[in-house]
């Protein structure tokens, strides 16, 4: 299919429309969290530790690509969650969350830990949901906290 552009507006007709970063972002974050509600469905508490906490890295990553903040910054620290930090309260708030489950996503990536707590798990989902929800615009501005 040709796009036809216009010479007066510069607008693009024919042509489907590019796909943002924040968006790419939220739809493998919403695909992570629908891996992670199976496996802790299949019992599985270790991949669903690893797909919640990718999907918020994911969901993170969607607030600090529309974040004009972040975008201004010279020197940007290393972690997604001092880079979501950087945007504002909100921001500041999930990092705060996530990074305390850092450590035992490590541990179980690595193999230390080979069976987290179902129940430290399903917090972690639960918090993913809900960070993804109010990024995608799904609850609202709603918190779990």
């Amino acid at each position: 299919m040709s796009s036809v552009i216009s010479a007066t507006t510069g607008a693009v007709y024919g042509a489907t429309p590019a796909v943002s970063r924040h968006d790419e972002f939220v739809g493998a974050a919403g695909l992570l969290l629908e891996e992670a509600r199976g496996q802790l469905a299949a019992g599985a508490a270790d991949l669903a530790l690893e797909s919640a906490y990718r999907a918020a890295l994911r969901t993170a990553g969607a607030v600090i690509a529309q974040s004009a903040t972040v975008s201004r910054r010279k020197r940007l620290p290393s972690s997604a969650w001092d880079k979501l930090a950087l945007t504002g309260p909100r921001g500041k708030y999930w990092a705060e969350i996530f990074a305390r489950f850092s450590r035992q996503r490590g541990r179980v990536a690595s193999g230390i830990e080979l069976h987290p707590d179902s129940v430290e798990v399903e917090r972690l989902f639960d918090y993913a949901m809900a960070f993804y929800g109010e990024t995608a615009g799904e609850t609202g501005g709603a918190s779990a906290a």
